[in-house]
């Protein structure tokens, strides 16, 4: 394993670090995470708690439970809780033409100022493999995307393919078993959130 502090601090806080792994500063990386073999993190990286971490990655944030274990690119990204990104997907982040990002939030359309934007991906959401995923996209809570060539740059919350919307009991069936697995559960106050929410994104 190489660690590089030269351009900043690196922090493990009790985690494991497999071999073969390009660790490069400034990078936090905190409790019972894992970073897979020949990992390359380059850099401007926060990882919470309990993730599952592999490929190449840069100017990232992943929230706790986590896990984007398998090669591919993600970069100037942020990643919600308990969000699973398949093997091989991969993130622009520099537009061709290298021109300012535009962002869209619902139907807002806000221009970021930014060269370097890739994706903000909601809690629950989960990347099919092999997803391309556009340069300053937007993906909501509880969205499954899959599917050939690049997704759509606003995926609302709960989409499944980009074009239909998840049913809520599968939904929960699904985040039960996925929580079970690190002897968590969906809190009944989570539970009555994430059925309100679906509903608001039904209408």
């Amino acid at each position: 394993t190489i660690l590089d502090s030269s351009n900043g601090t690196i922090i493990i806080k009790n985690s494991k670090i497999e071999s073969g792994s390009i660790i490069k500063g400034p990078i936090v990386i905190e409790e019972k995470s894992v970073i897979n073999n020949g990992a390359k993190l380059k850099g401007n990286i926060l990882i919470g708690s309990n993730c599952k971490i592999g490929g190449e990655i840069t100017n990232t944030i992943f929230c706790n439970y986590s896990n984007k274990q398998h090669d591919g690119f993600l970069g100037n990204s942020f990643v919600g809780e308990w969000v699973n990104i398949g093997a091989n997907v991969n993130n622009s982040n520099l537009k061709n033409n290298y021109s300012f990002v535009k962002f869209q939030f619902s139907e807002s359309i806000i221009n970021t100022n930014k060269i370097f934007l890739g994706a903000m991906i909601g809690d629950y959401s989960r990347i099919g493999i092999s997803t391309m995923i556009n340069t300053g996209s937007y993906i909501g809570l509880g969205a499954n995307v899959f599917g050939g060539g690049f997704q759509e740059k606003y995926l609302k919350s709960f989409s499944w393919g980009g074009e239909d919307i998840t049913d809520f009991n599968k939904f929960i069936q699904t985040i039960t078993i996925m929580k079970s697995r690190r002897n968590k559960k969906v809190t009944d106050l989570e539970l009555l959130f994430l059925k309100e929410f679906h509903s608001s994104n039904l209408k």
